[in-house]
């Protein structure tokens, strides 16, 4: 009797033995086939993650992650860079080219959105997703922190649902050269909002257009100002030697100072306190009553704050104005004057340029966007607009507004 027992618990225990062997045999090939999957949709170079990262997204001991790993190794799917990592090989890429083009959806977009994106970015996002909306179009979206491998495996995810391209809507000027690596190294094409060398057709502008908004609208600003009746006039924007559209703002500016015999006083800040106090300090000292344009609304807002400790504000000690009318504009105090351009541009046009990139072809837009200037509190000149003012800004392509109600075009004034 304690003989069959035996025999009987003993075939229990290997009965389960068998189940927790072919439970791990389950987990393995569960395993080998989420990294088969990902390797598929990935593009080359792209670096996995450790084994012991692997291990706890998928609830096992390494030693099985590593038993799904083996197979790729020996056929030179993955390469083991001592040191480095793992990573996917070219010939892993190549034989998969065909297998990931075809489930691509023409009408689902991906898009990556940066982790630091300001007001305006955020802005540009919406313009997407506008956009889309009325045309029919799926966006997927993702949050990254940088534009490497982090960027590279949401760029694979988004092939792997049959996105046909991604959208960058925005991201940080110093990630520039980030970006040109992650675009050649996609799974779909991308489209991005500023111009970089050598990626000039991934731009949502043509490269003779690029920038020429920015140009206009500082030059506006600028004139705005002077026809108020200022004669010190400053700009304001980040220290960024690689952002492109400061440096363009920086040119326009000193152009029109200079035609105009004005002087040039410019504020080149980081993001920190001490630096925008530090300027605020400076500039409270200035002889003449002074206007301020700003890069963006941001940088308004907190020059503001930095005059607000000095126990100066606007616009009875200083006129200022941002650019981007973003919501921070509408809700400072005081409610700031902003230069921007149609909301919709700028989303419409890195769709429309991604769904072509996927085709192989480009479509970018030619013309910039109108601009619009919404007169507010800050710059002190809600009371002193009239139809000339109105009419020489209209001539340079800015449409003037309050509050976001228009004002009388000049067009309706009577001779």
């Amino acid at each position: 009797m304690l003989y069959k027992c035996f025999i009987i618990e003993l075939v229990m225990i290997i009965k389960e033995l068998e189940m927790i062997e072919y439970s791990r045999q389950l987990k393995y090939k569960k395993i080998f086939s989420e990294i088969e999957k990902f390797i598929s949709q990935s593009p080359a170079g792209i670096k996995l993650p450790s084994e012991r990262e692997l291990a706890k997204t998928f609830g096992c001991n390494a030693l099985t992650v590593r038993k799904a790993l083996a197979p790729f190794v020996i056929n030179k799917k993955i390469v083991r860079i001592i040191g480095s990592g793992t990573f996917i090989s070219e010939s892993s890429v190549s034989d998969s080219k065909n297998i990931t083009s075809v489930n691509t959806n023409p009408n689902r977009l991906g898009m990556l959105i940066h982790s630091e994106s300001d007001p305006y970015a955020l802005l540009v996002v919406r313009s997407c997703h506008e956009f889309a909306s009325r045309k029919g179009i799926e966006l997927r979206y993702s949050y990254v922190k940088d534009f490497g491998d982090e960027a590279l495996r949401e760029a694979g995810r988004f092939a792997a649902e049959g996105c046909c391209a991604i959208i960058l809507p925005w991201f940080p000027s110093k990630f520039s050269g980030q970006v040109s690596d992650f675009i050649r190294k996609s799974p779909a094409p991308v489209s991005i909002p500023y111009l970089i060398p050598g990626l000039e057709r991934n731009c949502f502008e043509r490269q003779e257009v690029f920038g020429r908004g920015t140009i206009v609208q500082t030059e506006a600003a600028c004139r705005y100002l002077q026809m108020l009746g200022h004669r010190s006039i400053a700009l304001l924007g980040p220290d960024a030697p690689s952002d492109k559209i400061m440096q363009q703002r920086l040119g326009s500016y000193s152009s029109f100072t200079c035609r105009s015999d004005l002087s040039n006083i410019c504020g080149l800040v980081g993001g920190t306190f001490p630096e925008m106090d530090a300027l605020a300090s400076k500039w409270s000292k200035t002889k003449d009553r002074l206007s301020v344009i700003c890069h963006d609304d941001l940088h308004a807002i907190r020059f503001m704050a930095a005059m607000r400790k000095l126990g100066l504000s606007a616009p009875a000690n200083f006129a200022i104005m941002g650019c981007n009318n973003t919501l921070e504009a509408r809700f400072s105090d005081p409610p700031l004057t902003s230069i921007y351009d149609d909301y919709g541009y700028s989303g419409e046009w890195l769709a429309r340029n991604a769904l072509a990139l996927a085709k192989g072809e480009i479509d970018q837009s030619s013309t910039n966007p109108r601009h619009h200037l919404v007169v507010r509190n800050s710059c002190g000149g809600l009371e002193r607009i009239n139809p000339k003012l109105i009419s020489g800004l209209e001539a340079s392509g800015i449409m003037i507004e309050y509050d976001k109600e228009p004002l009388i075009s000049s067009m309706e004034v009577p001779a």
